[in-house]
Parts: C-alpha cells; sequence; structure tokens
C-alpha cells in the first residue's frame, strides 16, 4: 500500500542553499510551495532579484507567492507566526524547509515555527568543502549576485572579481580560497549571495539567460539585472 508523501514549502530566495535544500527534501517530500518573505511594499533584495525567483518557480513548475512581513503594533516574530500559520492552513503543509547552515538571528526561524509546522534544514552546519562539491557534483550554475565589500576587507577590487562570475570549482580554488582565513567559503556570514541559473534535476531541461552590471551601494555591489529570461539548457 503506497504512503502519502508529506507536504513540504521551502523558504525561498533562489539561492544556492535553499535550492539544495529543496532537491534534497523533494527526495521524500512533496514540494508544493516556494515562499519568500519579505518586508511590506517589497519589491526585490539587491542579492536576489524578485524577477529571477518568479522564473526559478517557473522552470521548477513549484507555486512561488511573496509574502510581506510587517504589521503595526506587532513585532517581526509575531508577523512570521501569523504568515506561517496561514500559509500551512491554506497549502496543508506538513513542513516548512530553510537553507539555514547557521543560527540566524537568534535561531528565528525556529522560534517563528515552533508549535505551528515542523522545521527542516538539511544542510545545517555542513561543511564548506562538502557544500560546495555537493554543489559542482549536482552541476548546479551559480551566478554570485551580490558581495559585500565590507566583509571582503574593504577591497573593492576583488568585490568586482566576485559579483557577476559563476561560482565554479575555478572560482573556488582562484578566488575563494585564497581569502579562506578571513572569508567563509559558502558566503555564510554575508561575504557574498548567489542565484541558480540552472540544476538538471530541478530546471525540467531550462536555464535563466541574462545581462546586468555592477552597481554599487554603500558597502555592497550587487547585479542590476536589465533582462531575464528562461531559454532551453
Amino acid at each position: 500500500m503506497a504512503t502519502t508523501r508529506k507536504r513540504a514549502a521551502i523558504s525561498f530566495t533562489g539561492g544556492k542553499d535553499c535550492t539544495l535544500a529543496m532537491a534534497m527534501t523533494k527526495k521524500t517530500h512533496d514540494v508544493v510551495l516556494l515562499v519568500t518573505f519579505g518586508p511590506k511594499n517589497f519589491r526585490s533584495f539587491k542579492a536576489h532579484s524578485l524577477e529571477v525567483i518568479q522564473l526559478q518557480a517557473k522552470a521548477m513548475a513549484v507555486e512561488h507567492i511573496l509574502v510581506e512581513i510587517g504589521e503595526e503594533g506587532k513585532t517581526h516574530l509575531e508577523c512570521y507566526r501569523e504568515a506561517i500559520v496561514e500559509i500551512r492552513d491554506k497549502y496543508n503543509l506538513d513542513l516548512l524547509v530553510t537553507g539555514d547552515i547557521l543560527n540566524v538571528c537568534d535561531n528565528f526561524m525556529t522560534r517563528a515555527t515552533q508549535g505551528i509546522i515542523e522545521l527542516s534544514s538539511p544542510i545545517w552546519a555542513i561543511d564548506r568543502h562538502k557544500l560546495l562539491d555537493t554543489l559542482f557534483e549536482h552541476k548546479f550554475e551559480l551566478l554570485i549576485t551580490c558581495a559585500s565589500i565590507k566583509k571582503l576587507g574593504d577591497d573593492e577590487d576583488l568585490a568586482r572579481k566576485f559579483v557577476g562570475s559563476k561560482l565554479t570549482p575555478e572560482f573556488l580554488a582562484e578566488t575563494l580560497e585564497p581569502q579562506a582565513k578571513t572569508v567563509d567559503l559558502g558566503g555564510e556570514l554575508g561575504e557574498f549571495h548567489t542565484m541558480v541559473l540552472t540544476v538538471p534535476e530541478l530546471y525540467n531541461g531550462q536555464r535563466i539567460e541574462y545581462e546586468g552590471r555592477q552597481i554599487v551601494e554603500g558597502e555592497y555591489m550587487y547585479m542590476e539585472f536589465d533582462s531575464v529570461r528562461l531559454v532551453p539548457a
């Protein structure tokens, strides 16, 4: 007798970590929803273009929703908890999955989901070399979309080597590993961020093509996308 697979949602930014967490979760659960949490009147993150996220969801054939967080008179945590209850009930969810590797904001998502829904963080505390090796093995095509100039030693030239580059074994060897004493190889301390252009096992024969340019704003350098589109891989 077949057993019914549990239904999962992914807390999704389109980056390498949450996408890997999704690939792992799909082996045991039905991933029915990608949810991006953002502030009120949200348009896009510097590191994670909403337009790209929507194309990623389309490529993976999974529904995507944007949940705006923030209501006068309520704490950030209260707003998150109310939103999670709402999406749990609307989509009949059993599990909420994050790509968290480190403790973020005093275990915020643990507190946000406590007593509401099971929380899964399948790559929690993963060794960074193992993380990157797994991504490369599964042929994740990763674009570095944002870097903190400050966290790269206030070196704008180094940031330019990051933003707009693909995170590949060659980039790891030539650019990342020489910085390993001060930069987390996965960018987990906010040094850099990625977006996933394709994954063969998830994107159904499609990949994201783009045109863009580097923009500097304060301590950050990020990709400003002029155009993005889905094409056959």
